[in-house]
């Protein structure tokens, strides 16, 4: 008797990715390893993959149920492919519930679905002169100061690929980023040559299946799509290229299943044996080590940057006087400029002149602002009278700190727009998540304030001057905040700005390395921090996220799971804190686990404690 080990294509419980099968008799010559069957769930038949045959069972012969039939002779999965989703399951303490989307399924009719709309025109382009040798490296990183320079690699891997039957596939961070690459790509290949994936949910159940079936019958050149590409069949695939692999999107948490992005594309690329190549501004301390580990090599571009990077302590200055001392010059020639804010709204806090209380919502514990004369919180969305005492230290005085777009603009407005501004020249605008709606007046604008949602839809050369007046607003506790603050400084030189300010309240190292451009540096001493604090990538931090609407609940469980935790964890696993924000998200209260473990750690006995736990996330968090 034979079994099959199938994954049903339905939400399971996440400690249920596999259940055991019956193969009858008759099909037992035909049934392979990543066909698409039918098979009994409940009181119902289902669709499921078959991931394994055996000859055994550890499940009692009664309660195993038959495969109803075999719904397509061809396997629709890969043998590598069961063995990279098998992996991303143990890696990432995910489920097989992703394949749900994934898996193309047969179609009971051809109504064309709704799906998402890209708008892409095709821009001018000239390629740039890429050595050829590079192309020939198995796994590299590409460190590049340019879009110009990426585009060119990209190019050239295509058609390297394409005279030797194999597809590129282009992994991006957002759609913004595919339809930027797109539009200088559609120069050299028409629309039948590519497809586009992003994210399983967003295509028609046609267009889906279609794109599936392109890839494993080699129809085209290249693929370009967001991360949840690589769950794709990689069958006539040559290379993957990750398009700014230091983009934070490409490890974003909201999206299901959770990952951590880097460790899994590598062993996708290790299982298929393809071709891999990281594009980056700022390649990020996780790549970076493994160049120096000789596991890839870093190639660096040498086109010259002419950007004149400034960085001004404005600790001894008055704000106001110090903005208008190094705009004046720009403001008057008339010149685009752009000032970088990390905050949006007017963002004022208020805090206790004498003791440095900190004013808190009394509901979810969030920072409250200023907002009318009143203290208000975003996040319940409710408001406050002012205090007329401290409740701490019963002081009469108050600070306001904290500033963002919108008390901004208003700094801006009165210093500059009377005397400075030309009559014919655009108001200031303003551009966060509030007044996203402005991002179509760049073009036309020459005074913008925004938060980095701007930063992708600038063009190269748009801006003569971008300021930074608060680079205290970017750096943080979070262990990653120098890095990050780096990445933001290459990807704005990427734009080709004539000058750039970083002001700071105090210079720091980080703000050393900026002034000289100065990457490896940064990432050397970045490097060294982390592996003093056993920080990823040396050391593997899990954030486990417990969640309920009853606070008095929520501790209970927290605390039930962290002696869980540590009864069953072994020597070589750290257990730290328990983290209480006190905070209200969405009607839930949150509590945070954390633990910390080396890369060679076993940790299978802590495995089965937190199949029931839906959020955990590795190494990609903030605290």
């Amino acid at each position: 008797m034979k079994y099959a080990l199938i994954k049903p294509l339905i939400k399971l419980k996440k400690g249920l990715n596999l259940l055991d099968y019956r193969i009858p008799s008759q099909l037992s010559k035909n049934l392979k390893t990543g066909q698409l069957v039918e098979i009994p769930f409940r009181n119902s038949s289902k669709l499921g993959i078959v991931f394994d045959i055996k000859n055994d069972t550890k499940l009692d012969n009664k309660n195993i149920k038959n495969v109803i039939k075999i719904s397509d002779e061809n396997p629709i999965i890969s043998y590598k492919q069961i063995d990279f989703y098998n992996f991303f399951c143990n890696y990432n303490f995910s489920s097989l519930n992703f394949l749900n989307n994934i898996i193309p399924l047969p179609m009971k009719n051809k109504i064309r679905e709704k799906e998402e709309k890209f708008f892409i025109y095709k821009t001018p382009f000239k390629l740039k002169n890429i050595n050829s040798s590079i192309l020939e490296n198995q796994k590299f990183i590409f460190k590049h100061n340019f879009f110009d320079e990426k585009i060119s690699l990209i190019k050239n891997i295509i058609d390297k690929n394409s005279k030797n039957g194999k597809l590129t596939f282009i992994i991006s961070p957002t759609k913004i980023h595919i339809e930027r690459i797109l539009s200088h790509l559609l120069n050299f290949y028409n629309s039948n040559d590519y497809r586009i994936i992003t994210g399983n949910t967003h295509l028609s159940k046609l267009k889906h299946n279609e794109i599936w079936n392109s890839i494993k019958e080699n129809k085209m050149k290249f693929i370009i799509g967001t991360k949840m590409s690589i769950f794709y069949a990689m069958e006539n695939t040559g290379t993957i290229i990750i398009d700014e692999s230091e983009n934070e999107n490409l490890n974003q948490i909201d999206i299901n299943p959770r990952f951590e992005f880097l460790p899994n594309i590598l062993e996708l690329a290790k299982i298929n044996n393809l071709q891999i190549i990281f594009t980056s501004y700022s390649p990020n301390a996780y790549l970076y080590n493994l160049a120096k580990e000789k596991q890839l090599k870093l190639l660096e571009t040498k086109e010259k940057i002419e950007t004149e990077i400034s960085v001004l302590d404005m600790s001894t200055k008055y704000f106001e006087n110090y903005l208008h001392f190094f705009t004046e010059e720009e403001v008057k020639n008339n010149k685009k400029v752009l000032f970088l804010l990390n905050k949006k709204g007017y963002s004022k806090n208020l805090k206790c002149h004498d003791c440095n209380f900190v004013f808190k919502c009394v509901d979810c514990n969030s920072v409250l602002s200023i907002k009318d004369n009143k203290l208000h919180c975003y996040n319940c969305e409710k408001s406050f009278d002012a205090p007329l005492t401290c409740p701490k230290c019963s002081s009469v005085k108050f600070d306001n700190y904290g500033i963002g777009t919108q008390q901004f603009t208003k700094i801006i407005k009165k210093n500059f727009e009377d005397t400075y501004l030309p009559a014919d020249k655009e108001k200031i605008i303003t551009i966060d998540k509030d007044n996203y709606q402005n991002l179509k007046l760049i073009k036309s604008s020459d005074f913008i304030i925004a938060t980095r949602i701007i930063i992708d839809y600038i063009k190269e050369a748009e801006f003569d001057l971008i300021v930074i007046p608060f680079s205290h607003q970017f750096l943080n506790n979070n262990f990653d905040s120098n890095e990050d603050f780096f990445k933001l400084i290459s990807k704005l030189v990427s734009l080709k700005p004539r000058k750039i300010i970083v002001q700071c309240l105090s210079e720091q190292k980080i703000h050393e390395y900026i002034r000289n451009n100065n990457y490896a540096s940064m990432i050397e001493d970045e490097l060294i921090t982390r592996k003093l604090l056993k920080y990823p990538p040396f050391e593997n931090i899990l954030k486990i996220t417990i969640k309920d609407t009853d606070r008095t609940l929520l501790d209970k469980k927290t605390i039930e799971l962290y002696d869980k935790i540590k009864s069953n964890m072994g020597n070589s696993v750290d257990l730290l804190e328990i983290i209480d924000k006190n905070t209200k998200i969405r009607s839930f209260y949150i509590k945070n686990i954390l633990i910390k473990y080396k890369n060679d750690s076993d940790i299978s006995n802590i495995k089965e404690v937190l199949e029931d736990v839906d959020i955990i996330e590795k190494n990609y968090f903030k605290l």
